[in-house]
């Protein structure tokens, strides 16, 4: 990213260096900020990214390094959204901000932008939320099957699993519970090369792995779980805004995204050339039974519970947020979390297939958050060289000028507006000038997120709707879902 120094007085360039000699706050560190991205969505991707990648064919290798690096880029430009906006409303470094991308998205674009952004977050977070729920209640009774040659409704799990989780997401925010970052990024890193020893070692008693040829319906709604395994930005300012130095997270979101990375290509390039069409949708259900697929399930499901609280954990602030209940332990907090847990069960009851939940969200909301928004709102925040030309209120140090203007007139005070770049001896407006290459990749971006998401979910609600998906009746018409 190359930005230029702007020539006006008013104006500074934009540096993600500008903290430098700010006092250390208290937070996540660079590296704790990386092991939450890796925790966040690392989970689902493990167990579905190999039957993506046999949908897709060949290229799928190509696709998921594709959609891994963009994702990178773009995590660090919601990173830089967010800094931008630090450096010119200092009143965001002392409040208590709940919601940051849409507040980054009422800056960048006004009302309609974070109106668009809230809903997108929320169906996103609350989807993956479900999906988590899901992928727990059918590891926990596939390891209960194996084990003890026993069946156990995935609907009945569901119940206690949400009943377990639910009092573990009245805590506070990521960094109140940082240990459950560490705990799922350690779990599904583990997972994965036990995965890889897993099918490995199957190889002598698999037949030659079969390759059907690509159809357009299968690519596309294979992609979407590909955007959903790298559908974290979601929740990313959230964690930005807990860190000791907040410039410094688009740093995190590389190592976490290339760890993802390396994860999803050991375990979706295996199971592509051993299983092959032999794949399932979840990679656990593919793996031949040992000790190993045992130790797998455990690791994943562990990381999983973890990965309910994170993500789970951005919709609770948000609605906190919106009914300015206090940042701190208490009966509203309870009911709130709560609720919410609830809800998820309920759709997860009424949807019992996670691989569905995944390739709509995957190319609808989760191709916004990712890939459409955060070069959208980067570049309209980079054409606002004033602050006259932004969205919302004015920062905090224009609007006590102002105030302080009208209290010294005399008699008759006279309500004197003050231009938003009047005073020099203000704090400056950072202003950031993107080269042209800079602007057409952004926008090549934003193309690639429109047409891959609107085929992606177009395909997956088609074959929603011709019975395609495999989707079955609700858990509280069949309770024996899943057996």
């Amino acid at each position: 990213m190359s930005e230029k120094t702007g020539s006006s007085p008013q104006s500074s360039t934009f540096s993600i260096q500008g903290e430098e000699n700010q006092p250390q706050r208290k937070g996540l560190g660079v590296v704790t900020a990386s092991v939450f991205i890796v925790g966040a969505i690392c989970g689902s991707g493990v167990l579905a990214v190999p039957q993506a990648i046999v949908n897709i064919g060949y290229i799928g290798p190509i696709v998921l390094v594709a959609c891994g690096l963009i994702s990178s880029y773009t995590g660090s430009i919601l990173g830089r959204c967010w800094t931008l906006l630090r450096a010119r409303y200092p009143e965001y470094e002392h409040e208590r901000i709940t919601d940051p991308y849409p507040t980054i998205a009422h800056r960048a674009g006004g009302k309609v932008a974070e109106i668009a952004t809230r809903v997108c977050i929320d169906v996103t977070l609350f989807g993956g939320a479900t999906v988590f729920l899901l992928l727990i209640a059918g590891n926990i009774s596939n390891l209960i099957a194996n084990l003890g040659d026993k069946q156990f409704s995935l609907c009945y799990l569901l119940l206690i699993v949400t009943g377990v989780l639910t009092p573990f997401t009245w805590l506070g925010t990521p960094k109140d519970f940082w240990q459950a970052g560490v705990v799922a990024a350690c779990t599904s890193v583990i997972a994965s090369f036990f995965v890889f020893g897993s099918l490995m070692t199957a190889i002598p008693d698999l037949p030659n792995p079969q390759h059907a040829a690509t159809q357009w319906s299968l690519f596309f709604s294979a992609f979407g779980t590909i955007l959903f395994s790298f559908g974290g930005a979601s929740c990313f300012p959230t964690i930005q805004v807990d860190m000791k130095q907040p410039n410094k997270f688009p740093v995190s979101v590389v190592i976490g995204i290339s760890t993802v990375l390396a994860v999803y290509l050991l375990v979706g390039l295996t199971g592509f050339f051993v299983l092959g069409d032999d794949m399932e949708p979840n990679v656990l259900d593919a793996l031949p039974p040992g000790w190993m697929s045992y130790t797998v399930n455990i690791l994943v499901t562990s990381h999983l519970l973890m990965a309910f609280l994170i993500v789970s954990n951005p919709v609770s602030q948000e609605i906190e947020g919106f009914f300015k209940i206090p940042d701190k332990f208490g009966v509203k907090r309870i009911l709130v979390r709560t609720s919410l847990s609830g809800m998820a069960m309920f759709v997860g009851l009424t949807v019992p297939h996670f691989d569905i939940i995944l390739s709509l969200l995957g190319g609808s909301t989760i191709a916004l958050t990712n890939f459409i928004f955060p070069p959208l709102f980067y570049l309209l925040l980079s054409r606002q060289r004033t602050p006259s030309a932004a969205h919302g209120p004015l920062p905090s140090y224009i609007q006590s000028s102002i105030e302080t203007t009208s209290d010294s007139t005399s008699l008759h005070p006279q309500p004197h507006v003050q231009s938003r770049e009047e005073d020099p001896a203000q704090p400056s407006w950072m202003q950031v000038d993107l080269e042209l290459h800079i602007k057409v990749i952004l926008i090549e971006i934003i193309l690639i997120g429109i047409v891959g998401g609107v085929s992606s979910t177009y395909f997956s609600f088609a074959s929603l709707v011709n019975g395609d998906s495999g989707f079955t009746v609700p858990c509280y018409v069949n309770v024996s879902v899943g057996l």
